[in-house]
């Protein structure tokens, strides 16, 4: 009877279990800052795209100044070369050279220019075409990835093939051996331009057929394939240098989609003799293909940041890294060329792709008799003008960015990271990558924690301080003092890198300074002031 009572004491009704169900309440303000968290990363979510574009505008920019170049400024740079080379006759007989290092890379530049355009001349781009829509959906559908990862190999291999003759070409002297050596490595970078100039024909030409194609079977593929690269992305732990070595490849295949629309549009125009209704019949085909690479890249961006916590802050730090690049090389005595740098920290080499544009406007446009000189006239002082002007954007932008990249820093002060509650679909750890934040030194502050400095009084015989201008350092600026490596963009969709923060090295040499990783801090830097004033 006892162990009855006790159980019939203890029990429950079905309407008090009801109620309860039905008036039970919780405190969430009880864990505030869990939530909290989570609803800063919905809120980032829904950021992300803004502030990606932002990047990626300024990326397009970069790409943009640096395929003009080659049509625009390298003409008359290369033709300047040709006037001071003919026009000094003695030193030949004397065997010095006369050109500079610069106008030696020009000159190279316009031979491969000029012979992969020749070579491309011979090319039957209606062959291509017929042998390309003969094949079944199947085999168009495997070419064309292959013809995406060739694409990434060739622009690996082939900025390795620019430099090494580049640097030849800046190293030979007048001797046989040295001239041979030049022209081998002449005939290589010959070679690899017409190549990958013919893979991007293929690459143009798989997507005419499919624009082209009855059922656009093959075009929706194309486009279903671009959300794959989502899978092989999100699901894999990133840190802040592996995404931008992610936005900088995306960058660069996003413009190569322009690029490649472009050719598509004017292979298809010409063919339909300029007909404005079918023009209007392409237009949406092109925009679910370029929309379709943007939706992809917001997601792969959105959900990468979320994964690893990585705060929506870093894109400003990479249009600043961009930025502190276009600054350093357009400085007056730069070590690299402005464009081959971009080429370097984006990957994107723009001699085949306007070899392959040169070849595709000269046989789709007619530019026989008065007419077509007029408009090749009228043509290349738009495009000086265009270049002129993007040119003025970057620049003033990079000053902008430096600017306030350079005042968060110093305002922003250390902070130590804090651990993180972790989703249980992400499974990346409990630790929380933040940005790295640098805290400006205050007058009487020892430049490292735990070492005191006694203030340095100033003598009455010292004259006035010739030292440098001093600034602080920045995640950008520090990023950006790395030797770029294409390496690197082509493999960054598959990379797992947990060491990449722990990649610098401990002394960081800056101009004549070296500073030890405890005073890294501060570093010899031009401030902004110093930019603006060198870029005037």
């Amino acid at each position: 009877m006892t162990i009855k009572s006790a159980n019939k004491k203890t029990g429950i009704s079905f309407r008090k279990y009801f109620t309860q169900e039905l008036t039970h309440g919780y405190f969430m303000d009880e864990n505030n800052e869990r939530y909290t968290e989570r609803r800063e990363r919905v809120y980032t979510f829904l950021k992300q795209p803004r502030e990606i574009e932002k990047m990626m505008i300024y990326g397009l920019f970069l790409c943009l100044d640096v395929f003009l170049y080659v049509f625009t400024f390298l003409p008359l740079r290369i033709l300047f070369a040709l006037i001071r080379l003919l026009s000094a006759p003695c030193c030949w007989l004397r065997r010095r050279s006369v050109l500079d290092p610069a106008q030696k890379c020009d000159l190279l530049k316009g031979i491969i220019f000029i012979s992969c355009a020749y070579v491309m001349s011979y090319i039957d781009t209606s062959f291509i075409y017929h042998l390309v829509r003969a094949q079944t959906l199947m085999k168009l559908y495997i070419i064309y990835n292959m013809l995406e990862v060739a694409d990434r190999l060739f622009s690996s291999f082939g900025q390795d093939i620019l430099d090494a003759l580049f640097l030849t070409a800046t190293e030979s002297g007048p001797s046989i051996k040295e001239s041979c050596k030049l022209l081998l490595h002449l005939i290589l970078a010959v070679i690899y331009v017409f190549m990958h100039a013919i893979l991007v024909l293929f690459q143009a030409t798989t997507l005419n057929v499919a624009f082209n194609s009855h059922n656009k079977v093959l075009l929706t593929i194309m486009m279903a394939n671009n959300f794959v690269e989502i899978k092989g992305t999100v699901f894999k732990k990133f840190d802040k240098n592996n995404l931008f070595q992610i936005s900088c490849s995306d960058i660069r295949e996003r413009f190569h989609y322009f690029a490649l629309m472009f050719i598509v549009l004017l292979r298809n125009m010409q063919q339909y003799a300029w007909n404005y209704e079918h023009f209007m019949e392409l237009l949406p085909n092109i925009f679910a293909l370029i929309a379709s690479e943007y939706v992809v890249d917001w997601f792969k961006h959105a959900f990468v940041l979320k994964f690893n916590h990585i705060p929506i802050e870093s894109y400003k730090e990479y249009r600043a890294t961009f930025a502190y690049d276009v600054a350093t090389s357009r400085q007056v005595g730069s070590i690299s060329d402005h464009c081959d740098l971009v080429s370097r920290r984006l990957g994107f080499i723009p001699l085949p792709l306007a070899v392959l544009i040169f070849h595709v406007t000269r046989i789709s446009i007619d530019f026989h008799g008065a007419t077509g000189i007029l408009v090749i006239a009228i043509g290349y002082l738009a495009l000086i003008l265009v270049k002129i002007f993007n040119s003025i954007v970057i620049v003033g932008q990079a000053c902008k960015f430096i600017h306030d990249d350079v005042a968060q820093a110093s305002c922003v002060p250390l902070t130590v990271p804090k651990l993180s509650v972790v989703d249980p679909f992400e499974q990346r750890g409990n630790k929380t990558i933040l940005v790295s934040h640098v805290k400006p030194l205050e007058k009487d502050e020892p430049p490292c924690r735990g070492e005191k400095v006694p203030p340095r009084k100033k003598r009455k015989s010292e004259g006035p301080s010739t030292a440098p201008n001093v600034s602080l350092t920045t995640p950008a600026r520090e990023r950006s003092m790395r030797a770029p490596s294409v390496d690197n963009l082509v493999t960054a969709d598959g990379r797992v890198d947990d060491e990449a923060e722990s990649s610098v090295p401990p002394a960081l040499a800056v101009g004549d300074g070296i500073f030890s990783e405890a005073k890294r801090r501060l570093v010899l830097v031009p401030k902004p002031d110093t930019i603006e004033e060198d870029l005037s």
